[in-house]
């Protein structure tokens, strides 16, 4: 058994995380403390500890500010309609596509697209309801959100709570394999959404993110294969996508240098540097491409 971690991520942090953002850039005087946190929405991915072991999944906020940041064009046509919502009925389908939308809602808020966000963050609550979990996102929540949404220390409380509550909800009530399917909608949205950028834009950037999924997939491959056998058969057929999908990976050649340690006497702190090369063909970009295009097609419909 294993306790899934920052499953709110995608359920609200895309949300909030806008709203830090765009206060951020009208608060001169926001504490050291909330810089430490939008910088960690920022960078640190989503870990999930299996048996003392942690692993690690980037989250579609990254993606989101990495496409941004190499200035692509936001386009709309890259995210699942809210009027598919509809269209999901199981806890499968709700689960992942929950997750699809949580990534969709990092990409608008990133290009600050509030108004279509409001719409998809409506999206999200109902998919978090129909799942159960609306317990992290009640009405008293979300009062408290529009009314600090100008006072940025209080909406990093109230993102504090949500984080304890939902974490809590989802092992106490044996739901894992929920949280985790939540988590593999948002990573298979944030790579189909790269995959459909380099098709018109051939980014560097992208095309080493694309690449640098190898490990990430395996370890999502890894999180689920305990629950082969044991929920649906469309649980199943997902998962041996995902283990098609890591067999095209396996070309992908990742490699580390790393450099002089930086050491800081005073604070006792040594900092560890590395750079990643990333050696990716045009081939497998092009079947990476079209397997998670058929996967997310089959996720959407």
């Amino acid at each position: 058994m294993f306790r899934f971690k920052n499953i709110q991520f995608y359920l609200l942090v895309g949300f909030i995380s806008s709203l830090l953002l765009v206060n951020c850039n009208n608060d001169e005087n926001g504490t050291d403390e909330s810089e430490q946190i939008d910088s960690s929405l920022r960078e640190n991915p989503t870990l999930v500890k299996v048996n003392n072991r942690l692993f690690s999944v980037p989250s579609p906020f990254q993606v989101s500010v990495l496409v941004k940041n190499n200035k692509i064009p936001y386009n709309k046509k890259l995210l699942n309609p809210i009027s598919n919502q509809t269209n999901y009925s199981t806890n499968f389908k709700q689960a992942l596509n929950l997750g699809v939308y949580g990534a969709d809602l990092s990409y608008l808020n990133i290009y600050e697209q509030l108004p279509d966000a409001a719409a998809y963050f409506a999206v999200v609550k109902v998919l978090s309801k129909e799942l159960g979990i609306i317990s992290t996102l009640d009405q008293k929540t979300i009062k408290r959100i529009e009314d600090n949404n100008n006072n940025k220390d209080s909406l990093l409380l109230i993102l504090s709570n949500i984080y304890r509550d939902a974490d809590a909800y989802l092992f106490n009530n044996d739901r894992n394999e929920i949280g985790l399917l939540i988590l593999s909608g948002g990573w298979i949205e944030s790579l189909y959404v790269m995959t459909k950028i380099l098709d018109k834009y051939n980014n560097q950037d992208i095309i080493n993110r694309i690449g640098e999924q190898k490990y990430p997939l395996d370890n999502l491959i890894e999180l689920l294969r305990p629950y082969y056998g044991n929920i649906s058969d469309e649980f199943d057929g997902f998962l041996e996508e995902l283990v098609d999908l890591a067999t095209i990976f396996d070309g992908v050649v990742i490699q580390y240098t790393f450099e002089e340690p930086i050491v800081d006497v005073n604070n006792k702190l040594t900092t560890i540097n590395s750079k990643t090369k990333t050696i990716i063909n045009d081939y497998q970009l092009q079947k990476i491409s079209e397997n998670i295009t058929k996967m997310r097609a089959k996720i959407i419909e």
